[in-house]
């Protein structure tokens, strides 16, 4: 969005018609405008007084003083987004162990509600995205989990309004097998508009089936869930019948615990450009030893959630004891789907690699590889999703020689990791002393807090979809 200033100084154009004085300025970096957000440097010229003028064409129209002028587009050349791209918080990759659906009762159905923020822009055409994958504890495999069958119904909840979700043009539920993904039709939202910035909730209610028979058995079939926290999150399995279309918070009355679930996405077209991004982590970018609420939940969380007083839509793909070695797009290739809907990617995977006395070139090796993939995608603005790290934090348990590994990886990406990073984030000045931390691995809850604004800064400039970084180099 380009910045003006209109004056009431009246000149001509090039035909002669008296049009309004606007002086035009290139943006500088990290500039916003009044709303906070990113300005979009545009070309400009000079008129023969050298006073910096747009040259523009267009159809005629009559300023506040009724005199007829040249209308002037001001947005820089941007054209309106058109293709589908995630649009909103907290969507994820399943992380939780397989639960049985009849665990600790006879239950039968598995009720989900849980909230999300829009980003910084009206989203139209909105669907919801859910995965039958998960991370596995102990270091990343990705598994293709549970084994069961889920049937899926789903709506969207807006204030007093849920509206129900169909599949495959009109069905009521869908099914889901291990390994498989699942999409919802355009949700008929009031206006077929969610509003910027506004929180929404995605209901569900999942039952199982097995994957062979299809037979309903809830005492043999499991399903997945999440374990971090969003807003009004709410997860639990209860006999009977569905909660999916109701409204506000779900009846827990009687049921068992666990397991709520995110989207793997919620997709939508905005109206104005708008970034978006993943997150592969481990424990620490998960939340620990933060708490586990929707207002934290570790300092990337914290960070996304108010880049620049917005929030950009992101999800995430993390858990304990996650190492990049089990995350390459060759170990986990379901994970790496759907990239071309993100304007970013961010690499925090690293500790534990270190930890597990990795060298730096397999560390090198794995990165080069995610990153490979990321930059020769193609996002929704017709370019390639930018690549980005969050560098290995400094820990207690590393060796000499882990200290080093670590500090020539995080060099390495500092420096561009040989035009395969976009930008790399260093949160180790801020992270305090890893021999305050309880178990010298976790950051502390003010660790957390220290880190995340500074990595807010960081992200400011990637809140412009078309945002190249300097020294950017292109892989496609």
């Amino acid at each position: 969005m380009l910045v003006k200033t209109v004056t009431t100084v009246v000149t001509t154009d090039s035909t002669g018609k008296p049009v309004d004085a606007i002086p035009v300025r290139n943006a500088v970096a990290g500039e916003t405008d009044a709303a906070g957000r990113p300005v979009t440097a545009i070309p400009v010229t000079e008129d023969p007084s050298g006073l910096p003028v747009r040259v523009v064409a267009g159809k005629a129209a009559q300023n506040s003083a009724g005199q007829w002028v040249d209308t002037l587009p001001i947005s820089g050349g941007v054209p309106a987004p058109t293709q589908r791209q995630l649009v909103a918080s907290f969507c994820a990759e399943p992380n939780l162990a397989p639960t049985l659906m009849a665990a600790g009762g006879s239950y039968t159905a598995n009720q989900i509600r849980n909230g999300h923020v829009v980003g910084p822009a009206n989203v139209r055409d909105v669907k919801i995205h859910d995965i039958q994958i998960r991370i596995n504890s102990g270091g990343g495999a990705e598994v293709s989990s549970p084994s069961a069958t889920s049937i899926w119904k789903r709506a969207l909840e807006q204030g007093a309004t849920t509206t129900p979700a169909t599949y495959d043009a009109g069905a009521i539920s869908k099914d889901m097998l291990a390994g498989g993904k699942i999409v919802t039709d355009i949700i008929p939202v009031p206006g077929n508009v969610l509003a910027a910035g506004s929180s929404i909730f995605t209901r569900a209610t999942r039952t199982v089936k097995n994957a062979s028979t299809g037979v309903f058995d809830p005492a043999l079939d499991n399903i997945n869930g999440m374990n971090m926290n969003g807003p009004s999150s709410q997860g639990f399995r209860t006999v009977g019948g569905s909660q999916v279309n109701g409204n506000g918070a779900m009846n827990a009355s009687g049921s068992g615990g666990g397991n709520t679930c995110w989207p793997w996405m919620i997709s939508g077209i905005p109206d104005v450009p708008m970034a978006a991004g993943r997150v592969v982590g481990d424990s620490i970018a998960q939340y620990l030893n933060d708490t586990n609420t929707s207002t934290t939940g570790g300092y990337i969380k914290r960070a996304l959630n108010n880049v620049n007083g917005v929030v950009m839509p992101w999800m995430f793909c993390a858990l304990d004891a996650n190492k990049m070695q089990n995350n390459t797009p060759a170990l986990a290739p379901l994970q790496w789907t759907d990239i071309n809907y993100l304007t970013w990617l961010m690499m925090q995977l690293s500790t534990n690699d270190v930890a597990a006395s990795r060298s730096l070139a397999q560390m090198k090796a794995d990165f080069i590889a995610c990153s490979t993939l990321t930059k020769t995608t193609i996002g929704p603005y017709g370019l390639p999703v930018l690549m980005l790290a969050s560098c290995c934090l400094n820990r207690g348990t590393f060796t000499g020689a882990m200290n080093t590994v670590k500090s020539d990886y995080n060099t390495w990406l500092l420096a561009g990791a040989d035009g395969y990073c976009d930008g790399a984030y260093d949160g180790r000045p801020y992270q305090g002393d890893p021999a305050t931390y309880s178990d010298t691995i976790h950051p502390t809850v003010q660790a957390h807090i220290d880190m995340s604004g500074p990595l807010a800064t960081f992200l400011t400039p990637f809140l412009d979809p078309y945002y190249r970084p300097p020294g950017y180099v292109s892989l496609v």
